[in-house]
């Protein structure tokens, strides 16, 4: 299938490492021009670094915070500036990976708001800053980022802030697709990003076998017998952002190897 992402410009927040690196190298490798922000620029730098050592290409860096509008605002016209157009945003920027600690009588209120901040509200500022661009150019991908844990209980935090990604994007679809804009949600399971690597490593040390073997035995719950690897997330992105994936528009698509057990349709 030919995807069409070669110079279409991408712009994918938190991508300073764990899932938004690896899908900003993945776009990369498609010929795509792609801008890496997050808010620290040494770790952007460094994230440049890697890209272009393993992937041979370049990607722009800019500096964003997502609580911040006018962050931003500075970061949007940067790309626009440099590339003339926005075709697609990824926002995978989070302020807390997993579920804070707490039942819902427990769980810290500030911490809670801080974390809807940037994973909801965050992508909302960022859609708001660049729809003007993609309406002017009738073609536009908002894809976020979110978590499986949107689907079951077990994390109240992890749980709220990724169903209400969820429904924002989906109200967003149903305004946005009359100008050729998609919205859409990709819920990852249990990733092998750097932070989960050395647990497997722990159990390969542990138990012997090789890492893959290892991995397996971490994953006895995930039908696909493995944990989701960021480019599982990176190829479902990549097609979401194609013109190929044109006709799909208000979904949450989970990328989980099938251990989610809800049924959901």
């Amino acid at each position: 299938m030919e995807l069409d992402l070669a110079g279409r410009s991408i712009l994918v927040t938190g991508g300073s490492g764990g899932i938004g690196s690896i899908v900003a190298e993945y776009f990369a490798r498609e010929g795509a021009d792609v801008t890496v922000s997050a808010r620290g620029r040494e770790k952007l730098e460094q994230t440049k670094a890697e890209i272009k050592s393993r992937a041979g290409t370049d990607v722009r860096v800019a500096e964003m915070d997502v609580t911040d509008a006018e962050s931003i605002a500075i970061a949007v016209q940067s790309v626009v500036d440099a590339t003339g157009r926005i075709d697609a945003v990824i926002s995978s920027a989070v302020d807390v990976v997993g579920g804070l600690p707490g039942s819902p009588s427990e769980v810290d209120v500030t911490s809670l708001g801080n974390a809807i901040d940037v994973k909801v509200l965050g992508i909302l500022r960022l859609a708001q800053a660049v729809i003007p661009h993609m309406k002017s150019n009738g073609y536009g991908r908002i894809i976020g980022v979110g978590g499986a844990s949107a689907r079951q209980i077990g994390s109240a935090s992890a749980s709220v802030r990724n169903s209400a990604l969820a429904a924002l994007c989906k109200n967003m679809a149903t305004e946005l697709g009359p100008h050729g804009i998609t919205v859409n949600v990709i819920h990852p399971g249990a990733v092998l990003t750097e932070r989960n690597r050395p647990r497997v490593e722990a159990e390969m040390e542990r138990n012997g076998g090789t890492f893959e073997e290892a991995e397996a035995r971490m994953a006895t719950t995930i039908p696909v017998g493995r944990m989701i690897h960021p480019e599982d997330i990176a190829s479902l992105a990549m097609l979401l952002a194609s013109p190929a994936g044109g006709a799909i528009t208000g979904q949450t698509i989970a990328v989980d190897g099938g251990s989610t057990t809800a049924i959901t349709y």
